[in-house]
């Protein structure tokens, strides 16, 4: 029986996702900068410093999402260049970005851009950063949001308030992230405190701006029990999964923060247009392990050369569609955005691979009636990952740091092509039949 095509809705937003912090270069302001100055924060001691230069070399890159075929783009705004001081507002790094987003709309790519990316100003932080829950506080956050949604109204519709909510909060459960400080007790109070910063993201964006479309990003982490057939295992597993991911869908339907045995925040209840899904990986849970958490497994094959380099995370396509069906059920009619899925690895094939395979599940969910209505890939380039430095790459494009070269990959190419047709076609489907890997549970 001859292939069809696989194809996706019309009007799908097929993009590429980056931070600001991880791409731009010369962010010196923020408390991701200040973490990487401590000896062996960053692996191989990597630094951030120019990072992609695509601060000065954005409309280069931007020709590349061209090359992609690529209608969306997804970036953040960095809010200590926009503000390196309490209430002082640096008018040439917004203008930077007013050029930033009109180079987009040059080239028909839609902007969907996230307010808080990881990195907060240093002066922020030093104010309590995460920690400080207080109106005064949290104002700063809304005076950016604010100018931010003056600013780019009628250039921007599509706003994401605070990417990965529960990934931030790891600052005080790791110290892969700033400010790598172990408490439990304090992981939460962060959590509840971006909850809050998500909220005056969305009432700001909507109060200046109705017809702006604004959602939270979520860092689904499918959680496993490391042996299906232990209690404790699956115990955990469930307080776990809580945790990373159950707390918010209940901030969204109920208005309960994370630390809240009691307290509402109507104004939580539905606070989001749309859902913006990150799904990466999986965990494997248990009290017996180190951490009680491992995120790689030791099958050989997802080790061997540099398949699941640097952060080792296993593949998991089912996962994605099981994430997306999660979404659905949860908050039933809700459209959802995959605002980054990719995979750190030093072989392009896998990628490609793993790109096919993710996107089969997303068309299943699609056919199984969830409103999925883009995909955006991590990430457009290879970039500094955090505390893994220079170390994962995750890009449809090769980045030569000595020189700053770029250069499409084969990936990329396949990328561009799916974007293109608006499908996989029979020709790709073909090529890419067999899955490269499957977990095992």
């Amino acid at each position: 029986m001859a292939q069809k095509n696989i194809q996706f809705p019309k009007g799908f937003l097929w993009g590429t996702a980056t931070a600001a912090h991880q791409i731009e270069g010369g962010n010196t302001n923020n408390n991701w900068w200040h973490f990487e100055q401590r000896p062996g924060a960053i692996k191989n001691d990597d630094s951030s410093r120019v990072a992609c230069d695509h601060w000065n070399r954005y409309e280069k890159d931007f020709d590349l999402i061209k090359k992609l075929n690529n209608n969306a783009y997804r970036m953040s705004i960095e809010w200590s260049r926009v503000f390196p001081g309490p209430g002082v507002v640096d008018r040439k790094a917004l203008g930077h970005y007013h050029d930033m987003i009109d180079a987009l709309l040059k080239r028909k790519i839609t902007p969907f851009v996230t307010l808080l990316h990881f990195s907060t100003p240093q002066w922020w932080d030093n104010g309590g950063g995460l920690l400080n829950g207080k109106e005064a506080h949290l104002q700063h956050f809304r005076e950016f949001c604010s100018l931010m949604v003056r600013e780019f109204r009628g250039k921007i519709v599509y706003w994401n308030t605070i990417n990965e909510i529960d990934i931030m909060a790891l600052g005080y459960l790791t110290k892969d992230f700033p400010p790598g400080e172990i408490s439990m007790p304090k992981a939460f109070r962060a959590a509840a405190n971006l909850m809050k910063m998500h909220l005056i993201a969305y009432e700001t964006v909507k109060g200046f701006d109705p017809d702006a479309k604004v959602g939270l990003v979520h860092n689904i982490q499918g959680v496993r029990p490391d042996n299906p057939s232990s209690l404790m295992d699956r115990l955990l597993a469930r307080f776990v999964d809580y945790l990373f991911n159950g707390a918010y869908f209940r901030a969204l339907k109920k208005g309960k923060l994370i630390n809240s045995l009691f307290g509402v925040y109507p104004g939580l209840r539905g606070s989001t247009d749309f859902f913006g899904l990150n799904f990466y990986n999986f965990l494997r849970v248990s009290p017996r392990l180190p951490g009680m958490v491992k995120q790689a497994t030791d099958d050989p094959l997802c080790g061997e050369g540099g398949l699941c380099a640097g952060l080792g995370w296993e593949p998991y396509p089912e996962g994605l569609y099981l994430s997306l069906k999660r979404i659905h059920r949860e908050l039933p009619g809700m459209p959802v955005y995959i605002t980054e899925n990719g995979i750190g690895t030093d072989n392009d094939n896998w990628r490609r691979q793993y790109l096919v395979d993710n996107l089969k599940m997303v068309h299943k969910a699609i056919a199984e009636g969830v409103d999925v209505r883009g995909y955006f890939h991590w990430s457009l380039m290879d970039n500094f990952e955090w505390a893994q430095g220079y170390l994962s790459r995750f890009g449809l494009v090769n980045m030569d740091f000595s020189t700053q070269k770029r250069t499409i990959k084969g990936s990329g190419k396949l990328y561009a092509e799916i974007s293109k047709m608006n499908a996989l076609t029979p020709d790709i489907l073909i090529k890419y039949r067999e899955e490269i890997y499957r977990p095992r549970f």
